[in-house]
């Protein structure tokens, strides 16, 4: 079968509508449902194009196809030759400037992608990476630090959010506590939450996205032209004067970089370890496995908070020609979204997956994708991070709990959360 014709496309209800707003209005555990029958019984699907914002669909906007199972999306996530990043990686539709200006290699393909990509991976040297372990072990220390006293408080604002704000505070080579600080961890927050009233404060999705951007890139661009000429040991700086193949980035490049590190990787950071709180507070007994080998199985919870939690729930491709997934026809041209959260919950690749089990293995989670060309490049940074906090947190925190229902944000990229009211008391 063909793309759907408009007077032909299928019409889903509202439990198993993708497209609508409302749907990614519900708790994820509903949308689950949902997802477990399109894997079962439409595992590739066409849906309407979201109600969106960002760039307003009209009658003539084609949707999508939803890639649900784990194999499809990561099947179609490294095949780079068949299907693009260039045409967008949201579900949503945006202007194509803004798309150039805010998403750097993440929208690139072919020597492009490969070259830009390049460049910025010259500033991750071993060097490099160990001073940013340091700094990460230094913060995950210094935070907990500050609240142990405490007793209890929203522990997504006093921790969850600023372990990843701190760091990137260094990256951009801001001062911890500063204004350019708080305009970071502000703006990465808002930028991925366009769909958010609490994000979005009162502005369309397309507005919000773009001043979130340009506040992001305001600060790592005066810190850019400051680094050229005074090289220090921060990632703008490394970036900055970052060579591959006899060439460095662009002005815009830059900016472009910038936006896409402090919102992507600051703020799905920020809300693996909220969840992560969250998922200990209500697995008591994966909290007790946990700290029985805290050093033996931090890395196997990291990597089942990120299957669990999918915090980046889809990204999307283009097809250039025309193919098959899932024996599902596809034609060149046609939008695919490959919905990590589904993937990562399937039952042909994960046994019992609605449990929460941080000794599960094999665990070949989508947690940064599904592998190709555009895996994440901050893979193993996110992971340092979920790491440094376990181990901080459950040393000297070890009966956190939340005391309230948490709250998450609406959005349909990112799975957020927003608040989360805790409990703690410190280590005998």
């Amino acid at each position: 079968m063909s793309t759907p014709t408009d007077t032909a496309r299928p019409t889903w209800g509202p439990d198993l509508d993708l497209g609508a707003r409302a749907f990614w209005e519900q708790p994820f555990e509903v949308r689950e449902e949902a997802f477990a029958r399109l894997r079962a019984e439409h595992p590739v699907s066409y849906h309407r194009a979201y109600e969106s914002s960002l760039l307003p669909p009209d009658d003539d906007t084609p949707g999508f196809w939803a890639i649900t199972k784990w194999e499809d999306c990561r099947r179609v996530s490294r095949d780079a030759e068949t299907f693009v990043s260039g045409e967008g990686v949201l579900m949503e539709d945006m202007p194509e400037v803004v798309i150039l200006a805010t998403t750097s290699f993440l929208a690139m393909d072919g020597p492009e992608h490969r070259q830009v990509r390049g460049i910025v991976s010259q500033a991750f040297t071993p060097r490099n990476v160990r001073k940013i372990d340091a700094w990460i072990d230094s913060v995950a220390k210094e935070l907990v630090d500050e609240i142990i006293d405490l007793g209890e408080g929203d522990i997504v604002d006093l921790y969850a959010k600023q372990l990843p704000g701190r760091i990137f505070a260094f990256f951009f080579g801001v001062e911890p506590g500063s204004d350019d600080m708080h305009t970071i961890m502000e703006a990465a927050e808002r930028m991925l939450a366009w769909d958010d009233p609490n994000c979005a404060l009162g502005r369309d999705a397309l507005t919000t996205f773009a001043e979130e951007a340009e506040r992001i890139q305001e600060v790592a661009m005066a810190r850019a032209d400051h680094f050229r000429d005074n090289p220090a040991d921060n990632l703008v700086s490394w970036v900055v004067n970052a060579t591959f193949e006899d060439r460095v980035l662009d002005d815009w490049e830059i900016a472009a970089f910038f936006s896409l590190l402090g919102s992507a990787a600051n703020d799905t950071t920020r809300h693996s370890i909220g969840h992560a709180f969250r998922l200990f507070s209500e697995h008591p007994d994966q909290l007790a496995l946990l700290r029985e080998d805290l050093d033996g199985r931090l890395d196997g919870a990291v990597e089942e908070i990120l299957r669990y939690v999918s915090p980046v729930q889809h990204f999307r491709r283009t097809a250039v020609n025309d193919t098959t997934v899932g024996g599902q026809e596809i034609k060149a041209g046609d939008k695919l979204v490959l919905w990590y959260c589904s993937g990562n919950y399937d039952e042909d690749q994960f046994d019992d997956p609605r449990r929460f089990d941080i000794l599960r293995t094999p665990n070949k989670h989508l947690g940064f994708g599904a592998g190709g060309p555009h895996f994440c490049i901050g893979a193993a940074l996110g992971r340092q991070m979920i790491k440094a906090t376990l181990r901080e947190v459950y040393t000297r925190m070890p009966d956190l709990h939340l005391t309230a229902e948490p709250e998450f944000q609406v959005n349909n990229f990112i799975n957020g959360i927003h608040k989360a009211e805790a409990a703690w008391t410190r280590a005998d």
